[in-house]
């Protein structure tokens, strides 16, 4: 898994920056106050007044339960939309990504 952003909590989600090779960006996760079910997102993910995604508050099951947000990046800029993952930790919070294996 590689870090491609660094944020902090605030009142209304998450704020901080998404930098990769090709891009370089303030993002803001906007919980989403207005939920239609339980299938909708969590939070927006945006940058400006760009929409860049959506995400949903998961729990990992196992020993030790793992509390995390899951996210999917998208938009014209990207060839095909991103997974992703949102770890909170004591000083603010990691989005990391991984390629998908390929299929044997």
């Amino acid at each position: 898994m590689a870090t491609i952003g660094t944020f902090k909590q605030t009142d209304k989600g998450y704020e901080g920056t998404i930098a990769t090779l090709m891009s370089n960006r303030k993002v803001r996760f906007i919980a989403n106050e207005n939920k239609k079910n339980e299938d909708s997102p969590d939070y927006f993910v945006k940058s400006g007044r760009c929409d860049l995604g959506v995400a949903w508050k998961e729990t990992k099951d196992g020993d030790k339960p793992l509390d995390y947000i899951r996210v999917l990046l998208d938009g014209p800029m990207l060839n095909k939309p991103v997974n992703a993952a949102l770890f909170d930790h004591k000083d603010g919070a990691d989005l990391v990504w991984s390629r998908p294996k390929k299929a044997q």
